[in-house]
C-alpha cells in the first residue's frame, strides 16, 4: 500500500509566493509611496498610544518595528499594517497598570500570550467565534472604547496629573483637579485639535500621487493637489514636529511652558525573550504563573479583540475577495509573538492606517516593510528629540483619531430596521463605560446570547387552516429548527388551538419543510402532542420531513402519527378523514410578541 504524504499549500501559508511573481517596478513604487505615507502616520501615533497604555514612548516604537515585516510574509490584505492601536492600548493599560513586576514587563508578556492564543485560534480554525459577536455589540464596544480613550486624554490636554482607569473615575478626578489646569497646555491643545481636524478635512481637496500618475498630468494644479493630500494624511507628523520644534526653541531660552514627554531610550531594542521571570525592586520573584494570574482575563480578551478588529478591517479592504480568516489570525499571531521578543505591547491592524494605505495606492503587503524601515530610522536618529514633544500634542493626536470611532451613524439605520437591536448596543456601551471594557463586552455578548435563546425557544410559526372538497386539517409550519426550549410552548399552543376548534377539523399536519434538525426532547414533545390529540379524537401527520428528522420523530412517536414524504403523499394519507367545503385561510402566530396577526386579505382569526 502506498501512503501519500499530505501536500503543504505554500500559497495559503505564505501569500508572497503568489504576489511576488507579478511584482514589478510599478508595484514597488506604489508600495514605497504607501509605506512612507503610513510611516508618517504611524510614528506619532505609536508614541501617543504608548502613553495611552501607560508606557514610555519607546515601547510604541518597539511595537511598530516588526509588524510590517511579519505581515508582509503572512498577511493577505495589502492595506493592513500591524502596530499599536487605540483600543488595544486601552486594554493594555487596563490589565497592566500598577503591575508589581512592572507595567512594561506585563505589557510585553501580554503581547506574548496574545500571540500564542491568536496562533492557536488560527491553527484550530476558530475564526467562526467572532461571528457570535453581533454588529451592535461591536459598535457599542468600539464607541465606549473611543469615549474612554478620549476621556483619559483630557488630563493631558489640560496639564493635569492624576490616576484614573474607568470613565467615571477619570471625570471625577478631572473635576476635582480642574483648578490645577495649566493655561498653555490648554491653549496648545485647542490649537492642535483645530489644526488636526482642519487638515483632516482638506484631504478631499487633494489627490493621491498614484491617481495623478495614472492621469499622466503633472501641471502645477496637480502638484498642488498632491501636496495638499500629503499634508492631510501626514497631519499627525506635521503637528508633532512643529510642536516639538516650538518646545525645543523654548528650552533654549530656559523656558518650559508645556508638559513634555518623558525621556525616550535611544536605539533599537534588544532581541530577548519575554520576561518569563521577573525580580522586582523589592527582591520579590514573580514567575510566569504569577504574572499570568495578574493579567487574568486580559490574556483572552486582548487577542479576541485583536482578532475581531483585524478580520473586520480585512473584510472592509478585501475589495470583493474572500478573506481568509485563518490566515489573518496566523498573521497577527506571528506579529504579536515575534514582537514580544522586541519588547512590543499587543498590536493589530488600524482602520485609519489602512485607509491611508489604500488611498496611497498600495499594491502588496510589501509596503509594510518600508514603514518598518521608517520606524528603524526614527529610532536611530530622532529619539533624542522625542522628549520635546508636548503631552498636549500627543493627547490631541489621540483624541482626533478616536472621536471618529464613535459609531453614531449606526443608530439611525438600526432604529429604522430593527429597534430591538438597540438593546445590545446600549447595554454594551453603558456597561463598558461604567464597569469596564472587558466586562462591558461580556455583558453585550450575554444579551446577544439571551436573544438567540429566546428566538430558539419561541420560533415563528405559520398556522394555516385548510378546508376544501377532499380534506380538512390544521397545518402548522415552524420557520426554523425546533429544539427542546421551543417544543413545550409549541405543543401547548397547538393543543389550545385544536381545543378551540373541536368540530372544525380532525387532523393536525406539521410541515417540516424548514426543519433540518430536532433533538430527543423535541421528539418526545411531539410524542406527547400525539397523545394529547388522540385523547381529543384527532390525528397528527408529519409532512416534508428530511431523513434525519423523520428517523428521530418516528423513533419517539412509534405508530402514533402518520408520516408523508411530500404534499401529494399528504393528500393521499388524508383521504380517509372527513372534510368540509370552504377555502384556505391563513393566520400568523408570532410567539415572540405572543399576539395573533390576521392575514390582511383573507381568513379568520383562529
Amino acid at each position: 500500500m502506498i501512503i501519500k504524504k499530505p501536500k503543504i499549500n505554500l500559497k495559503s501559508i505564505f501569500p508572497p509566493v503568489v504576489w511576488f511573481r507579478q511584482y514589478n517596478t510599478e508595484n514597488a513604487v506604489c508600495d514605497f509611496i504607501a509605506g512612507i505615507t503610513v510611516g508618517l502616520t504611524l510614528i506619532p501615533q505609536s508614541i501617543a498610544y504608548a502613553a495611552l497604555a501607560g508606557l514610555g514612548p519607546e515601547y510604541g516604537l518597539y511595537s511598530s518595528l516588526c509588524g510590517g515585516v511579519i505581515y508582509a510574509v503572512f498577511g493577505t490584505i495589502p492595506q493592513l499594517n500591524i502596530a499599536p492601536t487605540a483600543l488595544l492600548s486601552l486594554l493594555t493599560f487596563t490589565y497592566t497598570n500598577g503591575a508589581p513586576f512592572g507595567a512594561a514587563n506585563a505589557a510585553v508578556l501580554l503581547c506574548f500570550f496574545a500571540g500564542l492564543i491568536e496562533l492557536v485560534c488560527g491553527i484550530l480554525h476558530l475564526g467562526f467565534l467572532v461571528d457570535f459577536v453581533s454588529v451592535p455589540v461591536v459598535a457599542g464596544f468600539t464607541s465606549a472604547g473611543a469615549i474612554t480613550i478620549a476621556s483619559a486624554q483630557v488630563k493631558n490636554l489640560m496639564g493635569l496629573s492624576f490616576n484614573g482607569e474607568t470613565f467615571i473615575e477619570i471625570w471625577k478626578n478631572v473635576f476635582e483637579h480642574i483648578s490645577e489646569a495649566k493655561l498653555w497646555d490648554g491653549v496648545l491643545s485647542i490649537v492642535c485639535c483645530s489644526v488636526l481636524l482642519l487638515l483632516r478635512q482638506i484631504k478631499d481637496y487633494g489627490t493621491p500621487p498614484v491617481s495623478e500618475s495614472k492621469e499622466g498630468s503633472r501641471d502645477l494644479k496637480s502638484i498642488l493637489k498632491t501636496f495638499v493630500w500629503f499634508l492631510s494624511v501626514s497631519r499627525n507628523a506635521v503637528v508633532v514636529l512643529l510642536c516639538a520644534v516650538m518646545a525645543y526653541t523654548f528650552s533654549l531660552h530656559e523656558s518650559k511652558p508645556f508638559s513634555l514627554t518623558s525621556k525616550v531610550s535611544s536605539g533599537l531594542p534588544q532581541l530577548t525573550p519575554p520576561p518569563f521571570t521577573v525580580v522586582s525592586n523589592n527582591n520579590e520573584t514573580y514567575t510566569i504563573t504569577d504574572m499570568a494570574k495578574y493579567l487574568g482575563s486580559g490574556i483572552f480578551v486582548t487577542p479576541f479583540i485583536a482578532i475581531l478588529s483585524n478580520i473586520a478591517i480585512a473584510k472592509a479592504f478585501a475589495q470583493g475577495k474572500v478573506v481568509d480568516a485563518t490566515q489573518e489570525m496566523l498573521a497577527v499571531g506571528f506579529c504579536s509573538l515575534f514582537g514580544s521578543f522586541l519588547s512590543s505591547m499587543p498590536v493589530n491592524a488600524s482602520f485609519s492606517r489602512a485607509a491611508v494605505s489604500n488611498a496611497s495606492g498600495t499594491r502588496t503587503p510589501f509596503a509594510g516593510i518600508y514603514t518598518s524601515i521608517m520606524v528603524v530610522l526614527s529610532m536611530t536618529f530622532l529619539t533624542p528629540y522625542f522628549t520635546y514633544i508636548p503631552k498636549a500634542t500627543l493627547a490631541s493626536v489621540i483624541i482626533c483619531a478616536v472621536i471618529f470611532m464613535v459609531e453614531v451613524s449606526i443608530v439611525k439605520p438600526l432604529w429604522k430596521i430593527n429597534k430591538i437591536d438597540m438593546i445590545p448596543l446600549v447595554v454594551t456601551l453603558v456597561a463598558c463605560l461604567i464597569i469596564g471594557i472587558e466586562k462591558g463586552i461580556l455583558a453585550g455578548v450575554v444579551v446577544d446570547a439571551l436573544f438567540l435563546l429566546y428566538y430558539s425557544a419561541r420560533p415563528r410559526v405559520e398556522i394555516e387552516e385548510v378546508m376544501n372538497d377532499s380534506h380538512n386539517y390544521l397545518k402548522i409550519m415552524p420557520d426554523s429548527a425546533v429544539f427542546f426550549p421551543a417544543i413545550e410552548n409549541l405543543r401547548e399552543k397547538i393543543v389550545q388551538t385544536t381545543n378551540n376548534k373541536t368540530d372544525k377539523f380532525q387532523t393536525v399536519v406539521i410541515d417540516c419543510v424548514h426543519i433540518s434538525r430536532v433533538d430527543y426532547t423535541s421528539a418526545k414533545g411531539v410524542a406527547s402532542l400525539c397523545n394529547d390529540l388522540e385523547k381529543n379524537g384527532k390525528s397528527l401527520v408529519i409532512v416534508n420531513a428530511v431523513v434525519d428528522v423523520e428517523r428521530v420523530l418516528s423513533g419517539a412517536c412509534s405508530d402514533k402519527c402518520i408520516f408523508a414524504k411530500t404534499d401529494q403523499d399528504l393528500i393521499q394519507s388524508l383521504k380517509d378523514f372527513p372534510f368540509r367545503a370552504g377555502s384556505v385561510a391563513t393566520v400568523h402566530f408570532d410567539y415572540i410578541s405572543d399576539e395573533w396577526y390576521k392575514d390582511s386579505e383573507k381568513g379568520t382569526n383562529l
